[in-house]
């Protein structure tokens, strides 16, 4: 049997080769030495840095919203409101049926039920907002289905108590509770106030620590609002524009209804409109602007009225002034015909006649007197060329070629333009240069917030009617509402009559220009501007209707629509009439 083999000794750690043992050191000076790095840098070179985050960890900020303000029309009454509502996320990973919460989701939060599966199963999502601003009931709804994975989160919103009504004026609030369009837009930092905020310690959870030291600067809740605008009035203008868009088949219409001593808009209502409170439903966003300050046309002879003032403010004619139109047309410098409508020739006629009959060679024999700079000057002092400043957001400017103007200007316009062809206006610039006629001169700034209550309670802020300037004289606007009354008894606005009533209007029929040049056949706007009662001026009212389909006349398809609208704002505002034993035999 053999012995166990024998094992070498151990060698002690001095007997090691030197190379071995200076490896050895090296690594342990660089290991302590990094060390010895990590705890400097840390502790000295950024110990401000560490220092801000252990108390970016504690503290932590919170934003506070602030209460948005309400709307109210003139008489009180709520427009815009605040409500409780929800948000509604999903935490992706926890929903393990996602077809089956589509499904269920879908009908309550109004999307479709592919589009909440799509949304989610986005990849390297964990979670996923589903719905905003969801109303109490709906949100009770979807709580009740227990489903795995929805959250819910309380969040304010807005809601508009009259729905549609106003819609264009008001405007909307965003899903961040931001104003848009309208008053909402154009008043967004006065309503929506300005949102605080909480700095406090906190723990674990997130809650803020009572006995720390904490920072809290109050939201500061946003103002309320009185609005000019009248809410019995815009009931009545939007059932009158409705009633007349339907019945003439026409693509849409404006009505607004002014105080001519003040500048206040009472109504102001436009087709199509929309619900702000269902803008789901909305498949065309252009809806949400105000065609009544966002779009311009050619006023037609409406445009008349104007040109006739300033004539007649200048002393280049007077009511009595003959023009003979014969032979029936003028030819433009680049060889154009213009005549009459429907190709009339009625001779000799006074300037009230003009204006009765309407007629294009009359407007153009009253802008040739007044001369091509001064009209066009003129034109400028009316704010025909420039917005008028209401307080609403979104307002354009009007399109008027001046002479001075390079690349539009041409000869034939100061031809079309005294008849309202070939120049181009929103319905407010209209109405306000009309107020200015008939109101004794005064140009009004427009506006439509009347007043303005702050959360603290301090005295509101009222506005004032504000003179932008005088444009014709108190006694040229006298001769104005006389001329224009006339055209009630004797011209084309007879449609427009009300039995009692001393009214006073112009009618208008524009052609539509084609996008690529031109005019569009067969479409016209049929639109008229009237005001009453005459010998005190509370209403200007504007009727403008497009693309009417029965008829092109402004006399025939708007005339009507005025006569109803100041007749029902003689009752609603309890106006006596003029002619007491005439409206008692009109009565049923």
């Amino acid at each position: 049997m053999s012995a166990p083999a024998r094992q070498a000794p151990r060698r002690p750690l001095w007997t090691l080769p030197r190379q071995r043992i200076m490896l050895l050191f090296m690594v342990f000076t660089l290991f302590v030495g990094l060390i010895g790095y990590r705890l400097v840098s840390v502790q000295v070179l950024r110990s401000g840095e560490f220092e801000q985050r252990a108390v970016d960890e504690r503290l932590q900020d919170e934003a506070l919203p602030a209460r948005r303000g309400e709307i109210y029309d003139a008489r009180g009454l709520r427009l815009a409101a605040n409500v409780p509502a929800n948000r509604v996320s999903a935490i992706v990973d926890q929903v393990t049926d996602k077809h089956g919460a589509a499904e269920q989701l879908a009908p309550l939060i109004g999307r479709s039920a592919q589009d909440i599966e799509d949304a989610l199963n986005q990849p390297a999502v964990e979670w996923v907002t589903l719905a905003r601003q969801l109303d109490p009931d709906a949100a009770a709804a979807l709580r009740a289905l227990n489903l795995a994975g929805i959250v819910f989160e309380a969040e304010p919103s807005r809601t508009y108590p009259f729905g549609a009504l106003a819609s264009q004026v008001l405007g909307f609030t965003n899903n961040d509770l931001q104003g848009v369009y309208g008053v909402e837009g154009e008043y967004n930092q006065i309503i929506g106030g300005q949102p605080g905020k909480l700095v406090g310690e906190r723990d674990g959870q997130g809650n803020v620590i009572g006995l720390s030291p904490s920072v809290w600067d109050a939201p500061r809740d946003g103002s309320a609002v009185t609005l000019t605008l009248d809410t019995a009035v815009q009931q009545i203008i939007e059932d009158v524009l409705q009633k007349t868009v339907t019945a003439h088949q026409a693509l849409g219409g404006t009505i607004i209804v002014q105080d001519p001593s003040t500048g206040a808009i009472l109504g102001m209502a436009s087709l199509p409109s929309f619900d702000p409170n269902n803008r789901a439903a909305v498949s065309d966003a252009s809806v949400y602007n105000n065609p009544a300050i966002s779009s311009v046309y050619e006023p037609g002879s409406t445009f008349k009225t104007i040109v006739m003032s300033i004539g007649i403010d200048d002393g280049v004619v007077t009511p009595d002034t003959i023009h003979n139109d014969a032979p029936g047309y003028v030819v433009t410098a680049d060889g154009q015909y213009i005549t009459n409508n429907e190709g009339h020739t009625w001779g000799n006629e006074t300037m009230w006649q003009v204006l009765e009959r309407s007629t294009n060679l009359g407007a153009i024999f009253v802008a040739g007197k007044i001369g091509r700079e001064r009209f066009y000057e003129r034109l400028k002092e009316f704010g025909i060329s420039s917005p008028t400043g209401i307080d609403l957001q979104g307002e354009a400017d009007g399109i008027v070629c001046m002479p001075s103007t390079s690349g539009c200007w041409n000869d034939t316009l100061f031809y079309t333009n005294p008849f309202g062809q070939g120049i181009a206006v929103t319905p407010l610039q209209l109405v306000n240069a009309v107020s200015a006629i008939i109101n004794g001169g005064k140009l009004m700034r427009p506006y439509a917030v009347a007043r303005i209550s702050g959360p603290d309670g301090q005295p509101p802020q009222e506005t004032q009617p504000q003179v932008v300037r005088q444009v014709i004289s108190e006694q040229s606007s006298a001769t104005m509402r006389a001329m224009l009354e006339a055209v009630v008894d004797s011209g084309t606005g007879t449609f427009a009559a009300i039995p009692g009533y001393r009214i006073g209007v112009k009618t208008g029929t524009a052609q539509i220009p084609a996008p690529d040049g031109g005019y569009i056949p067969n479409a016209t706007i049929a639109s008229i501007v009237g005001f009453g009662p005459v010998e005190n001026p509370r209403f200007t009212v504007l009727v403008k209707i497009d693309w009417p389909k029965d008829s092109p006349w402004g006399e025939t398809v708007a005339g009507p629509a005025v006569a109803e609208v100041l007749q029902r704002l003689f009752q609603l505002y309890g106006i006596a009439p003029s002619d007491p034993a005439a409206f008692e035999q009109s009565q049923p």
